[in-house]
């Protein structure tokens, strides 16, 4: 999604990564809510995909973010995204699409991750526009450079145990045809209630960047997510805010 949904990153002494918590045909479907005039309601369903591939001849895995409004919803906004992400093996992202409809706004960018001569990382970044125009760029950058779909991965793979509640994590991040400083924040063990209505336990994270909208704001919360206290670290429930307000996606069957 435009404003929606990050792995592996620093490289740093003690960052507190464990191995890549990827597994070939896992699948997580949600429901999604839309937050109209401090009412929420339910306005379609989200779905987290993630299966084996092959990309440039090495063994990677291939996460796809879906979300699409449904009809009754598309009256109050029109939603349709597709964030697809190709990692490594190890979990160092590859490459990153995104198709997104989101009310009369259409997206469609993608950027390709490699390794500079010198060891640095390189993202190349193109967006197509609806009129025809394109827009190329690129980034290098001292750390990995990440997107929002493996910052999902890299989440559940910290380990929760040695981070500290308000502890911020910085990382470079694909953002439309750039790529900007965001901040992974650790918030604790939350409650949340659950789809069925029972409450959960599940550890918390933001996700915040610049606002481009307001330069006086140090920083602006892009999501929240919800990761199961338990060995999977299954993502229960997913915050975003949009232009028109917010959003969240709820796990079915947790």
């Amino acid at each position: 999604m435009k404003k929606l949904f990050l792995l592996l990153l620093l490289l740093l002494p003690l960052t507190p990564v464990r191995a890549a918590k990827l597994q070939d045909g896992e699948q997580f479907n949600y429901t999604l809510y839309f937050n109209w005039k401090f009412v929420w309601i339910k306005a379609g369903t989200a779905s987290l995909t993630t299966r084996a591939v092959t990309y440039q001849w090495q063994s990677a895995y291939e996460t796809t973010l879906y979300a699409a409004s449904s009809k009754g919803a598309d009256a109050l906004y029109h939603l349709s995204d597709t964030l697809q992400a190709t990692v490594s093996a190890d979990g160092l992202p590859l490459y990153f699409v995104k198709h997104c409809e989101e009310g009369s706004d259409v997206v469609y960018e993608r950027a390709w991750y490699s390794r500079t001569s010198d060891g640095r990382y390189r993202a190349d970044l193109r967006k197509d526009y609806p009129d025809g125009r394109v827009h190329t760029s690129h980034h290098e950058d001292s750390q990995p450079i990440y997107d929002m779909v493996s910052i999902i991965h890299y989440a559940r793979n910290l380990s929760f145990d040695r981070l500290a509640v308000g502890q911020r994590l910085t990382f470079p991040i694909v953002d439309s045809k750039r790529v900007i400083s965001q901040t992974l924040i650790y918030w604790g063990r939350q409650q949340i209630k659950s789809q069925s209505g029972s409450m959960v336990t599940a550890h918390a994270f933001s996700l915040s960047g610049p606002d481009p909208r307001d330069a006086r704001a140090s920083e602006k919360e892009i999501l929240r997510l919800y990761l199961t206290d338990d060995a999977r670290h299954i993502p229960a429930q997913i915050d975003i805010n949009f232009r028109f307000g917010s959003a969240k996606a709820k796990l079915n069957g947790l």
